[in-house]
């Protein structure tokens, strides 16, 4: 075998990626290893029977006839099957006959061996009868080694690449499925925000106007409570998609953890005093400063204290604990509830994981202490979650780095009185636009509404007013669309609003550039309006 012959082996079993491209280069090998005037390599398909995968001077006939002979259909022993003189040796069989027609002297069959079994094998052909020498077998056995090591590299890397592609296509499946989850969430959130806000508007309207019983203002009072409720669900399931896909918002500014401790504790008083619970809270002295979003950071203590309470009996206490260890703000919620079993401890943070009482599952969807998690993960802090046990209540702690410069005391915004405004309401929701309009104009303002976009800017110029308020979705023009209308033949004599029930960062940024000054997103009751118009100069 000459070192040219070696070379291009060598090469093959290191570069070598297709099985058709090992086979052409086979053949031409054990040629030059076995001194073969023809040759051909024949290869085990699905069929159990061998077939020629590439071959040299071997004519149609002859290699049907190798395929269908008992010669190669028997070679399952490893060592080579030798015929120095077809004439003189009878064991092809019908073979022997058309092997004399091609003019061939001598044959042999060298086997591929893969895993101790005979996957295949050369065939090499003489015109004269041939001994075959110690070196020539050696050679072709070398040749054989090489070709299997090769097939071997080639079935791994095509079943390496197949298994690396379904990965790729489950990952690209499963990316699918993730945005259109949270495409069917955001929608779900948009249609579900309409009639949110149309309650919470004519719950308002009845404070303003109804009776005053005792029973009515009961039944406006659950009214209130569940809607509320309700938009909080609709809020802890957006923030569980848009967490996960990194697109949650931080307005991060110097805060002070016991304000945020405050703020939360009467957002959740109702709650816990609903359920004849006790709250006892302990804040620091002096200011906890961290650097973090004021809105994400409440949100968090007020999921806590949610939490707690929802697993602590009627009577029962919860703890809220704020202090400052080494260069850490703690903020602890404890309760007497019952408790954590162990197993449960380090899933508790996984989404949609609900805790149970007596055998009991508790409401909400379980992802409260999911959103907890990464809003704190989010604000390079830690939380934990510790019980001794069933019955022993649950505490858990959260760690956030404290601010490396003090919070700055600043002087509070100036308040203006409830001067009348002309307000423009642009709402195709029938119910979510009467209930809004009527709520406000309850509270003294001058309001005029319209369904279409097109009616609403016209609208709008004839009126000339203080405040638009603009659904995005609107059937005929985009809310975008009416905006830089507006803004285009107003000025900045009016403000624009959008209002929406979609609040991702892409979206407010989007209509920022249609000219939105503001961004609500639905349920919007009377009073998200009337903090826009308080606070504009």
């Amino acid at each position: 075998m000459t070192i040219h012959a070696l070379y291009r082996l060598a090469d093959l079993v290191a570069h070598a990626r297709e099985p058709e491209e090992i086979y052409e280069t086979a053949v031409e090998a054990i040629m030059v290893a076995a001194h073969a005037d023809r040759a051909g390599v024949l290869v085990r398909g699905d069929d159990g029977a061998l077939h020629f995968a590439a071959w040299q001077r071997l004519s149609d006939r002859l290699r049907a006839a190798v395929e269908a002979s008992v010669w190669t259909a028997n070679a399952k022993e490893p060592e080579p099957l030798l015929v120095p003189d077809v004439r003189e040796d009878g064991c092809l069989g019908s073979l022997r006959t058309v092997v004399l027609w091609e003019g061939m002297r001598a044959c042999a069959f060298i086997p591929l061996l893969h895993q101790e079994r005979v996957g295949g094998g050369f065939v090499v052909f003489y015109e004269a009868a041939h001994v075959f020498s110690a070196e020539e077998l050696h050679a072709a056995a070398t040749v054989a080694t090489q070709v299997v090591f090769a097939l071997d590299r080639a079935r791994s890397d095509a079943a390496i690449a197949a298994f690396l592609e379904r990965e790729r296509a489950a990952r690209r499946e499963a990316e699918a499925a993730n945005q259109a989850k949270d495409d069917f969430l955001a929608m779900l959130a948009h249609e579900l925000r309409n009639p949110l806000g149309a309650i919470m508007n004519a719950v308002s309207i009845l404070d303003r106007t109804g009776s005053q019983e005792p029973a009515a203002e009961l039944a406006r009072t659950v009214a209130r409570r569940q809607t509320a409720h309700l938009a909080r669900l609709l809020d802890d399931l957006l923030d569980v998609a848009r967490i996960g896909r990194g697109q949650i918002e931080l307005r991060s500014e110097l805060v002070d953890v016991r304000a945020v401790a405050r703020l939360a504790v009467e957002a959740q008083l109702h709650r816990i005093e609903d359920k004849r619970q006790d709250v006892a809270v302990s804040l620091c002295d002096e200011s906890i400063v961290v650097c973090g979003d004021a809105d994400r950071l409440q949100q968090v203590v007020g999921n806590l204290l949610n939490n707690a309470s929802k697993y602590t009996p009627p009577g029962g206490t919860v703890w809220l604990t704020v202090t400052r260890e080494d260069r850490e703000a703690v903020v602890s919620v404890r309760d007497n509830g019952p408790g954590i079993v162990p197993e449960r401890l380090d899933s508790i943070f996984d989404p949609f994981t609900r805790g149970t009482t007596g055998g009991r599952t508790e409401g909400g969807l379980g992802i409260g202490l999911t959103v907890v998690k990464r809003l704190v993960t989010f604000h390079r802090g830690t939380v934990h979650a510790h019980s001794e046990g069933r019955g022993a209540g649950a505490t858990f702690t959260v760690r956030l780095p404290l601010a490396t410069q003090p919070l700055e005391r600043a002087e509070p915004p100036a308040t203006r009185g409830s001067t009348p405004r002309r307000i423009v309401v642009i709402e195709d929701d029938d119910d979510s636009r009467d209930a809004l309009v009527v709520a406000l104009q309850v509270e003294g303002h001058e309001v005029r509404a319209a369904r279409l976009g097109r009616e609403g800017v016209e609208l709008a110029l004839r009126e000339q007013p203080n405040l638009v308020l603009i659904d995005i979705g609107l059937p005929d023009v985009s809310g975008y669309e009416a905006a830089r209308l507006l803004r285009g033949k107003l000025g900045h004599e009016a403000r624009l609003v959008a209002l929406t029930g979609y609040g991702q960062p892409e979206d407010r940024i989007r209509s920022a550039q249609a000219g939105f000054e503001a961004h609500l997103v639905k349920p919007v009751a009377a009073d998200d309006v009337l903090r826009l118009l308080a606070a504009a100069v």
